[in-house]
């Protein structure tokens, strides 16, 4: 058989094969279009028609899987985004927190350094205010010891005579007024306060009262004192056993205001004492003293 005979034959064999119904095609899409190829360079419809089916089916799948699989993941990654805003929204609330921290940080800082600041000039002030007010009392004697009622119903009168006799001064005194100080009803008789109208009358008082040492009237013991605010006084109260400590060893010292002790030296230099420590460790160093621990 001659090789145009062979073709021509495999030709019509091939057409009478496509030509059967409810044949399934097995040859691939390349093997069916080689052979179409073959026959005389013509195409069969129905296999085009059968590659289209096959094709069109083919990405009908697909889209349908590719649909569920983004559908799951959009059902899966949805909580992840809710999440991820609600984490955005939190970083973003927690930059806001730091900065206000950061903030009150620094407005911390330069407050620290004003009131720092404020409270010096208040201490100052409230030191110089003190001063002041100490000042304003150098006018005023403090009688201890003496019994309530005696001044009668004329205060003013009666120290103005009671005074300079129980001293023994000779010039008249001129007080302004004369009042108890102190909560009534207290033990013991309240302090008698005296405003002198001159400060060297007051002073002339008290500097009478150191020389006679212990006053002693038919009701007792009395004792002059100057008035001083209560910051003061306390801290002169708190040097008061080491200045009797002072006295008993004979040594020469003088108690100046606000609460500072002078010592007069032997060879003429002086020593001042300006705390209740300093007097306490000074009189530590005593020969008396050390005698009367032994």
């Amino acid at each position: 058989m001659s090789l145009d005979a062979f073709f021509v034959q495999s030709g019509t064999t091939k057409k009478k094969e496509k030509g059967k119904r409810g044949v399934k095609v097995k040859a691939s899409s390349n093997d069916t279009v080689a052979n179409t190829q073959e026959d005389d360079g013509e195409v069969d419809p129905e296999d085009v028609g059968l590659l289209s089916g096959q094709s069109d089916e083919s990405d009908s799948v697909v889209d349908r899987v590719t649909a569920n699989i983004s559908k799951m993941l959009d059902d899966k990654l949805s909580p992840l985004n809710e999440l991820s805003e609600k984490f955005d929204a939190v970083m973003e609330r927690m930059d806001t927190v730091e900065q206000r921290v950061s903030d009150l940080e620094d407005a911390a800082t330069t407050s620290e350094q004003r009131i720092s600041s404020l409270e010096a000039q208040l201490g100052k002030a409230v030191e110089r205010l003190e001063a002041f007010e100490n000042q304003d009392r150098r006018q005023n004697v403090r009688i201890v010891g003496l019994k309530e009622g005696i001044e009668g119903a004329s205060p003013v009168e009666f120290f103005q005579k009671w005074i300079p006799e129980i001293l023994g001064l000779q010039r008249d005194l001129v007080i302004d007024k004369a009042r108890h100080s102190g909560p009534f009803g207290a033990q013991g008789p309240r302090t008698v306060l005296v405003r002198l109208h001159y400060y060297t009358d007051a002073q002339r008082i008290l500097q009478a009262a150191r020389a006679k040492g212990t006053i002693n009237i038919t009701t007792g013991k009395v004792s002059f004192y100057q008035d001083f605010t209560a910051a003061v006084a306390k801290r002169r109260q708190e040097s008061a056993n080491a200045r009797r400590a002072l006295r008993d060893a004979g040594i020469k010292y003088s108690f100046l205001f606000p609460a500072t002790i002078k010592i007069f030296n032997p060879d003429g230099s002086s020593l001042f004492l300006k705390t209740a420590e300093e007097a306490k460790d000074y009189v530590k160093k005593l020969p008396r003293a050390k005698e009367g621990q032994a």
